[in-house]
């Protein structure tokens, strides 16, 4: 992405556009094994994961609320085992943003650290 069209902020709100959903989906999923489970703790986990989800929707709809106002287009044109790619629309500016499976591995990770942590404050 060309530094002169995508400023920081745009970056971080293009990505989080395309890593929430993800997010979500390995939090719905994980969730959904451990209420298929035995384990005795199963439903704390579930409330849980419930509260976290509740914030990742907020989020989701936040980001692509400001997606929208940058009138910005980000759309899916590749996908394959290294990652996504996805075309970004912005300013009259075309650019690639590639998610790459580490990167994704990486932030979701750290998002999930993050959701996670905000329910114990």
């Amino acid at each position: 992405m060309g530094a002169q069209s995508i400023n920081e902020e745009e970056y971080r709100l293009i990505q989080d556009y395309c890593i929430l959903p993800f997010v979500r989906d390995a939090v719905m999923n994980n969730s959904k094994a451990m209420m298929e489970s035995g384990y005795s703790m199963k439903m704390l986990y579930v409330k849980s994961s419930e509260m976290v989800l509740r914030i990742i929707e907020e989020d989701i709809r936040s980001v692509r609320s400001q997606v929208r106002k940058l009138k910005a287009s980000i759309a899916e044109v590749k996908r394959n085992d290294d990652g996504i790619l996805y075309e970004v629309i912005l300013r009259g500016y075309k650019s690639e943003y590639a998610l790459l499976r580490h990167v994704v591995k990486k932030e979701m990770a750290n998002k999930l650290q993050r959701y996670i942590g905000s329910l114990f404050r």
